[in-house]
């Protein structure tokens, strides 16, 4: 085979150039036409092939890149059959498709440890685009809701017909619990969801975790709380009351009505009178508890609501250092009238527990991060660490006088608010509680 690209060239223009020649030699001087036409088919065949020839690289280009954009990465060249130039064109072809070869495998490999990866976690995770394609589903989810791979969000609606809505609604950064009985076993899913976009393409992607067993034992844990806080308040008011009660029969049984024996049962009335109020504030105190109305959501200026709150409490407040800090044009969804509430509770604790402090302080501060911030800061007596983890159990109270229901009730309405509230405290350095909606 000649190797040298130029030289085929020459020897086919020789080729064509000789029948040219003899063409018009047996054309025009032996005047032989027979012989004319078979030089004249050589001569179409000779220039055919020559353009056939010099046409190859162009159809080799284009099979290079048509095999770049199909991912064929097993398109080889000829690097030594057409002189030098060519044979480096041919290797730049060679050496460009290996290294797509090696990007292709490359992605595959990261592809195949993405997907162990996701699998290998024990939260479930789907992920679909806006038409409702699925386009991730890991082993923790199927097993989970006990359910093969899907190619459609809405295949959900033979497990529970909420599950897709819910995926579908959830915002971004935004936490649902959802109750779903599988299999006659009833799971809380605990769902978050978040959003990406990737060539154009919009996807959300779900996590969601059956968080029933740590509900379980939180619930658990609150119940026996809250029972042996309602058996002191109760034994408190009911014990001092039998008691009594037992001491005036038998006063009244063993003396004579007379003047001293009207005043000791006076008396003791009185006393029992004032536990059985003491008792029946208990029971409001807990029907309150129990009895949140539900929000009424609006847009809420921060900086006037605080403002307005501590206008209301300024008499609480006149021997505080107030600081007040709202960033510009602060504004949240909230249920007005049950914010002002939570407001109240923590700004009248701070004051409580700065009374009688010298140089106190209350700093209150409020920003958007994401989500909104609202920060209240005091230098007074803190919380005990031993009782930090106690004071949102209802009718808890560190204080002398006080229902112990104000924290409970603020975070029963935070979270109403799809929000949460935080308290840290010391008694060297005060109390710091932070509010996230």
């Amino acid at each position: 085979m000649i190797k040298n690209f130029r030289l085929n060239i020459l020897i086919r223009l020789l080729v064509i150039t000789v029948l040219i020649t003899l063409l018009i030699y047996f054309l025009l001087v032996e005047i032989r036409y027979l012989r004319s036409i078979y030089l004249a088919v050589f001569l179409a065949l000779a220039i055919g092939e020559l353009v056939w020839y010099v046409d190859r690289t162009n159809r080799d280009f284009t099979t290079f890149l048509l095999s770049l954009l199909q991912d064929d990465f097993t398109t080889t060249f000829s690097e030594t059959t057409k002189g030098k130039s060519f044979n480096r064109l041919y290797s730049a072809f060679n050496k460009i498709t290996q290294k797509f070869e090696q990007i292709s495998s490359a992605k595959e490999v990261q592809h195949l440890y993405l997907e162990a990866l996701v699998d290998h976690i024990r939260v479930g995770i789907i992920s679909f685009d806006k038409k409702g394609k699925i386009h991730l589903m890991n082993q923790a989810f199927q097993k989970m809701l006990d359910c093969p791979s899907m190619a459609f969000l809405n295949n959900l609606n033979l497990l529970d017909p909420r599950l897709p809505e819910t995926f579908k609604e959830i915002k971004p950064k935004e936490n649902k619990l959802l109750k779903v009985q599988v299999n006659n076993e009833l799971l809380q899913l605990s769902i978050h969801a978040s959003e990406f976009i990737l060539d154009d393409t919009y996807y959300k992607l779900i996590s969601v975790q059956n968080i029933k067993n740590e509900l379980d034992a939180n619930e658990l844990d609150a119940w026996q709380k809250l029972i042996r806080v309602q058996t002191h308040e109760i034994m408190n008011s009911v014990t001092p009351i039998t008691s009594l009660s037992g001491s005036l029969r038998q006063l009244i049984s063993n003396e004579e009505s007379d003047t001293n024996t009207i005043d000791k049962v006076s008396v003791g009335l009185e006393a029992i009178e004032s536990r059985s109020k003491g008792l029946q504030n208990f029971t409001d105190a807990y029907r309150k508890l129990t009895k949140i109305p539900i929000p009424k959501f609006s847009e809420v200026d921060m900086a006037s609501q605080l403002d307005k709150v501590l206008l209301l409490l300024k008499e609480e407040l006149q021997y505080i250092k107030v600081s007040l800090e709202v960033e510009d044009e602060l504004k949240i969804i909230a249920d007005k009238d049950l914010m002002d509430q939570v407001l109240i509770n923590l700004i009248k604790n701070a004051s409580e527990a700065l009374e009688n402090k010298q140089d106190a302080f209350l700093s209150i501060k409020a920003w958007q991060q994401g989500e909104t911030y609202i920060v209240f800061n005091d230098n007074g007596s803190g919380i005990d660490s031993d009782k930090l983890d106690q004071v949102f159990v209802p009718f808890f109270t560190t204080k002398k006088e006080g229902s112990g229901i104000g924290l409970a009730l603020s975070r029963q309405i935070i979270r109403l608010h799809n929000g949460n509230i935080d308290i840290k405290s010391s008694v060297e350095y005060g109390t710091t509680v932070t509010i996230m909606i």
